[in-house]
């Protein structure tokens, strides 16, 4: 009796680059739709770490009827489980017991406080981890300070850097620790409305230095008033490609340590005096921006001059 014989096809040499071919228009195809939806849920996440920071401020306000304040000087403080309104940290560490860090704030410890990182204060569009080379607890967002007349940029200091300007007068939300309003702010002192007023922003950093440090990126959020944890809306938000240079009229030194900006497309996640997150594009006017830094500059700054 004969059996049939049964014989197996293998692919030829041109099916299987037809196939190849197939996988990688399909793969082409895929990667843009992933990576967009992975652009998409870091901004989400990114948003929502805004939204916790402003109920911390709002929060805080609520028990101390003030706004916290923005420290003293670069690398000042903390006053470790103070929250007067003389504290040399920033508005950061303040508001730690308002975000569930109440253990943290009552820390008394300088190496365990400044390297211990907190998931809000970083964006995952950016980094993987808040620590940088030295184990300091990295920071991602900053309150907004402004320019008090086009082109001044050393209003950012008012002058004094390692000392604190007793006699200077800061306009936005959240103020120079010991200068003119410091500790005495409130919502009703935000006579543009809070819904037009810039509280804090993400801020911009160096692609080539996440993991830094960076001169404006070192000491994280336990500093105080320094471009780790504030930033200027004198200067227009820029994307993080450093590649991309920086836009600041006025100036001659490379000023993107002073800049808010972001690792998202298109502009930056941005928290308002009322708690709001709003996104700001890169492209918005210089002016415009400054205009929401101040918190009583009489300016009426519509939604669409944002987006």
């Amino acid at each position: 009796m004969c059996r049939r014989q049964r014989f197996r096809h293998a692919f030829t040499l041109i099916e299987l680059l037809v196939v190849i071919a197939i996988i990688a228009v399909l793969i082409g195809l895929l990667l843009p739709a992933v990576q967009k939806v992975r652009e998409a849920a870091a901004r989400t996440q990114c948003e929502n770490n805004l939204k916790q920071i402003g109920l911390g401020i709002h929060n805080f306000h609520d028990t101390y009827n003030r706004f916290p304040t923005g420290g003293t000087i670069p690398w000042d403080g903390p006053d470790f489980g103070s929250n007067s309104p003389t504290q040399r940290a920033g508005w950061a560490y303040q508001i730690l017991p308002f975000i569930e860090q109440e253990n943290l704030f009552r820390v008394t410890d300088y190496s365990t406080v400044v390297t211990t990182p907190i998931k809000i204060y970083y964006c995952p569009a950016r980094r993987k981890s808040a620590r940088g080379p030295n184990g300091e607890a990295l920071m991602d967002y900053a309150s907004a300070t402004p320019a008090n007349a086009p082109n001044s940029w050393d209003q950012f200091w008012m002058g004094q850097t390692w000392s604190v300007p007793t006699n200077a007068q800061y306009w936005g939300i959240i103020v120079r620790t010991r200068t003119g309003g410091a500790g005495m702010l409130t919502v009703n002192s935000v006579y543009d409305g809070t819904s037009n007023t810039l509280m804090v922003s993400e801020k911009r950093l160096d692609q080539r230095r996440y993991y830094g440090p960076d001169w404006h990126d070192d000491r994280g959020w336990s500093d105080g008033w320094d471009p780790d944890i504030v930033r200027y809306t004198g200067f227009p938000p820029e994307h993080d490609d450093r590649d991309r240079g920086t836009n600041c009229p006025g100036v001659s030194f490379d000023c993107y340590g002073y800049q808010f900006g972001s690792n998202h497309p298109g502009g930056i996640n941005s928290l308002f005096g009322d708690g709001s997150c709003r996104m700001i594009r890169f492209d918005v006017n210089r002016t415009v921006f400054n205009f929401i830094g101040h918190r009583a500059d009489g300016r009426n700054i519509q939604q669409g001059d944002l987006q």
